[in-house]
């Protein structure tokens, strides 16, 4: 397991109740019956000690399951869960507060919780979670906020409030550089083309359904509705083909579709309806994906205005920082192929400074007003060409994000071929006067200093073993230790911890460094940017294909003894062997393997070519 869901063995206490790092540890692997068991039996007053990320997101799930299971017969149990978990979410919502972090759980327990009010028909408190996640900058996580805005929408249409769930939902539409999940689309079409129709807009309803069958995206029971619900406007197939108002082209998508899912599904065999249904899938997806310049279809309540921008628009709601360095190469290569066209890249605020002087783009807030169907050319990588093409080809990945990004934005043959793939960072004259004084004040000029980024952003790809490894490195270098949290631990004679900083200071002083030491995250592609040797540990990602692009990294994990390697799980998929959050592969000890890469890497004359792939 990760070294976050580790812990020494401690003794349960007198009343039944572990220590908070044993219920941690519980949390972490995702026991939630057990969690709310044990945190149900915390004496109010003594909770907040037990406060933490998982075991409150646990708790609540469990809270949750509990208040399914129950029936509906027993009102008094109903009460009491409910009320435990209201109590779990203010302790949760009050600790994230405090701490300035609102992690991803918050805002799933939130969504559920708010599910679980509006089926026990508590509209107006429904209503109240909604809005307090909103508050709280569901906007974060792009696949989270949609649904969100769709529960509210439905919410309101609940009380009566139509024409507002209706703005609410349009405007929506009118952004969805802000959607990640495209099977939110369907949802969100059929959603709005409800209260289309209770607000009047007839043609708008019937522009959404043909912008429906055009979307990609897999749920095929979705389709057959907005389908059926064509059929019925258009009083039939027939009458749907001599209709005026549909274009030739959306007559023609309709048409492919009532063969391919209405016809198929009337003869009842799946030797002729499931080759037609993966070819209208994979038909859509071409039709979307496999072209550049254009964003996602407009429904038509009027005609389409002019382009009022004349440049290009490239939108990303969601980072992380490794993937944005990652499309720096491309919109590099872009900006070469349209030197004449402004390039507005639109992202988050709070990923501004990544691009400090840069050159290549103008940056907009995304979540600002933003007209992104305006623009002459929209490319939307908020629906991410990386994950789509890794969760189509996985196992077997050979592209690397940076290839896949630049192809998405419209870079391919020649141009892709002479791109510089390596990422553009720039750091400042300051920050490097910074580095030299901190180095300076620290005795570690003219040390060899090894900078290690101690975990990922995702639990998943954290190596147990990390602190043994930092114990072995400190034996002939000294360490610089980054992490954005406090760190505990680690109190090696060599190793200086490095905690709390922005991106852009951390990355100052690992500048400074002769390698970096780093799982699968920014500090790889940092280390690409600044041209520095760098080991990598990988597992569940390949890192053969993560770092091809860069000569001076070394890729260490454990296929050898795990044939499993790479599988390409995420933080949500449990790892297939163990069941867990934690990977069994990032268990695995390659404390001398990484040893022996960094030494090879530093020495005057390597005598192994740098890029290759250590086994453990």
């Amino acid at each position: 397991m990760s070294a976050e869901g580790r812990v020494a063995e401690t003794p349960i206490t007198r009343d039944g109740i572990p220590p908070p790092a044993q219920l941690e540890h519980m949390a972490f692997n995702g026991d939630s019956e057990r969690v709310r068991a044990v945190f149900g039996r915390i004496p109010e007053h003594d909770r907040s000690r037990y406060a933490s990320r998982f075991i409150l997101s646990e708790a609540v799930r469990g809270g949750l399951a509990r208040l399914r299971s129950t029936p509906r017969e027993a009102v008094a149990l109903i009460h009491e869960e409910r009320a435990f978990v209201e109590d779990v979410l203010r302790i949760f919502v009050s600790w994230c507060r405090r701490r300035e972090e609102f992690p991803r759980e918050l805002f799933q327990r939130l969504l559920e919780w708010s599910d679980a009010l509006r089926d026990a028909s508590r509209v107006d408190e429904a209503l109240a979670c909604c809005d307090e996640a909103l508050g709280l900058d569901a906007r974060a996580f792009p696949d989270l906020y949609p649904r969100f805005v769709l529960q509210r929408g439905a919410l309101l249409c609940a009380r009566g409030q139509v024409d507002e769930a209706h703005a609410e939902l349009a405007a929506l539409y009118e952004r969805l550089d802000l959607v990640s999940e495209r099977n939110v689309v369907p949802d969100l079409i059929l959603a709005l083309g409800r209260t289309s129709l209770l607000t009047g807009e007839a043609f708008f309803f019937k522009s959404l359904l043909f912008d429906g069958l055009r979307a990609f995206y897999t749920n095929l029971d979705e389709r057959r509705t907005i389908l059926r619900l064509l059929r019925r406007t258009y009083r039939g197939t027939l009458g749907t083909l001599l209709n005026r108002e549909p274009s030739p082209f959306e007559k023609l998508v309709f048409v492919t579709h009532w063969l391919c899912l209405g016809l198929a599904q009337k003869l009842k065999t799946r030797l002729v309806s499931f080759p037609l249904e993966r070819g209208l899938l994979a038909g859509l997806y071409a039709a979307q994906y496999l072209r550049t310049g254009r964003g996602p279809g407009r429904a038509r309540s009027r005609p389409a205005p002019r382009p009022q921008e004349a440049g290009t628009l490239v939108t990303r709601a969601m980072g992380g920082i490794g993937d944005l360095l990652m499309m720096t190469p491309g919109l590099h290569a872009l900006r070469l192929l349209r030197p004449e066209r402004p390039l507005h890249l639109a992202v988050p605020r709070r990923f501004f400074p990544l691009f400090l002087g840069n050159a290549d783009v103008d940056l907009l807030d995304i979540h600002a007003e933003l007209k992104p169907r305006s623009y002459q050319c929209w490319l939307n990588l908020t629906d991410c060409p990386a994950a789509r093409t890794e969760s189509l080809t996985a196992p077997r990945v050979r592209r690397n994000r940076i290839e896949i990004f630049a192809r998405a934005l419209g870079v391919r043959g020649g141009a892709l071929r002479r791109m510089d793939a390596r990422p553009r960072y720039f750091l400042t004259e300051e920050e490097r006067a910074e580095q030299k004084r901190f180095f300076a004040d620290h005795g570690l000029l003219g040390r060899s200093v090894i900078g290690v980024q101690l975990r990922s952003h995702e639990s998943y790809r954290d190596y147990a073993n990390m602190p043994s490894l930092v114990e072995a490195l400190c034996r002939n270098h000294a360490v610089l230790l980054f992490d954005n949290r406090a760190i505990t631990g680690y109190d090696f004679p060599s190793a200086l911890k490095v905690e709390g900083l922005t991106f852009r200071d951390a990355a100052a002083l690992a500048s400074g460094c002769r390698a970096l030491v780093s799982p699968d995250s920014a500090f790889i592609h940092l280390a690409g940017a600044l041209g520095l040797p760098c080991v990598g540990l990988f597992g569940p990602t390949d890192g053969e294909v993560r770092t091809s692009d860069y000569p001076s990294c070394r890729t260490v994990d454990a296929r050898d003894s795990l044939p499993c390697i790479p599988c390409w799980r995420n933080e949500v998929i449990p790892c297939a062997l163990t069941g867990m959050r934690a990977s069994a592969c990032m268990e695995q000890d390659a404390t001398q393997r990484v040893v022996s890469a960094l030494e090879e890497l530093l020495a005057p004359e390597p005598q192994a070519r740098l890029g290759s792939r250590e086994d453990v």
